[in-house]
């Protein structure tokens, strides 16, 4: 095995190092620009390939998607038809009301009218009851 040659500086001495080559450089940085091109390359066309053969229809994840697509409609269509009822519910009972409202002005009316026939009645019979007797 060779000896590697040590670097031996005085304190104030700066460091010499080999003159730079323009050239290793640029083939360095060639070298480097290309290996990444080709890596880059390589993995989108490794991903395309994955995602091409891959199936959703296939996966359990699929499935748990779609019973929790399902779970949601079910949940919210229930919903949906109590609303609906509660409204109806809320109409019908206006409607009643309004019924009830009605019938107790017309019998009241009635009664009235009822009532101060039968007193009208009953102050005339009266006295002529007690004529007679």
């Amino acid at each position: 095995m060779p000896r590697r040659k040590k670097f031996i500086t005085k304190e104030n001495e700066p460091l010499r190092l080999p003159p730079e080559n323009p050239k290793a450089k640029m083939w360095l940085w060639i070298g480097v620009s290309a290996t990444s091109a080709i890596i880059l390359v390589m993995w989108g066309w490794a991903t395309s390939i994955s995602l091409s053969s891959f199936s959703w229809a296939k996966t359990p994840e699929k499935k748990l998607i779609e019973n929790s697509k399902n779970d949601w409609n079910e949940l919210f269509n229930d919903e949906k038809s109590k609303i609906k009822n509660e409204q109806t519910k809320l109409q019908i009972q206006r409607i009643i009301n309004t019924i009830i409202t009605e019938a107790n002005s017309t019998t009241i009316s009635a009664s009235t009218t009822g009532t101060a026939t039968t007193t009208s009645v009953t102050n005339s019979s009266t006295p002529s009851t007690s004529s007679h007797q």
